[in-house]
């Protein structure tokens, strides 16, 4: 009876052992598990109870302690995975915004030497150079209508005094054939008046 009482008492101890040492791992296979607020739930669901208090094993405090590190440390290098990502995006985006403003300088450039042009050694705007162009058109025409005008005139008493010059010396002419004339007539009568004397003596 002593040795059925004993046999008894094994079993029971290998099913209990065995059965603590199956909920130990399903235990533990849950801790490694899900995430830690769930570990938290299924800590305090399996724990035993004792009045209004749970009496939690210390290899699933130490278990969810490790696991609760190692989110932590899961966690600190993703976020300094991504601290690192939004760095180089944010380097990214700089490099994506000098490029951006280097084109739109070049791009103004380009805007300013298309609507502009070169004049002494400066860029000129087109609509101020055309301006100073068509004034410089325009002065250079009057001066030309100017001088043609001169020319026309200073032609016009050139004729004149050429006509005047050709009456004058028709004149002149004149005048100096009837003073040649005179002359020869004078002389003839001085000569003549002269005979007229030397006969009389």
């Amino acid at each position: 009876m002593k040795i059925t009482k004993s046999i008894y008492f094994l079993i029971a101890i290998v099913l209990i052992t065995n059965s603590a040492s199956a909920q130990n791992d399903e235990t533990e296979a849950t801790l490694d598990q899900g995430p830690i607020s769930g570990q938290f739930d299924y800590m305090i669901e399996e724990s035993s109870r004792y009045e209004e208090f749970r009496v939690v094993k210390i290899a699933w405090l130490n278990k969810l302690k490790s696991n609760v590190l190692d989110s932590l440390g899961n966690l600190q290098s993703t976020i300094e995975s991504r601290n690192s990502s939004i760095d180089s995006l944010n380097n990214r985006i700089g490099e994506i915004n000098q490029t951006l403003d280097n084109t739109k300088e070049d791009l103004n450039e380009a805007v300013t030497a298309k609507n502009s042009i070169p004049f002494l050694g400066s860029e000129m705007p087109k609509g101020k150079y055309n301006s100073l162009m068509w004034g410089v058109v325009i002065i250079l025409a009057a001066a030309a209508g100017f001088l043609f005008l001169l020319f026309k005139r200073s032609h016009h008493v050139t004729s004149e005094m050429k006509e005047k010059y050709n009456i004058l010396e028709k004149e002149y002419e004149g005048h100096r054939k009837r003073a040649l004339e005179k002359e020869k007539t004078m002389a003839r009568q001085h000569l003549n008046e002269l005979n007229k004397l030397r006969g009389r003596d």
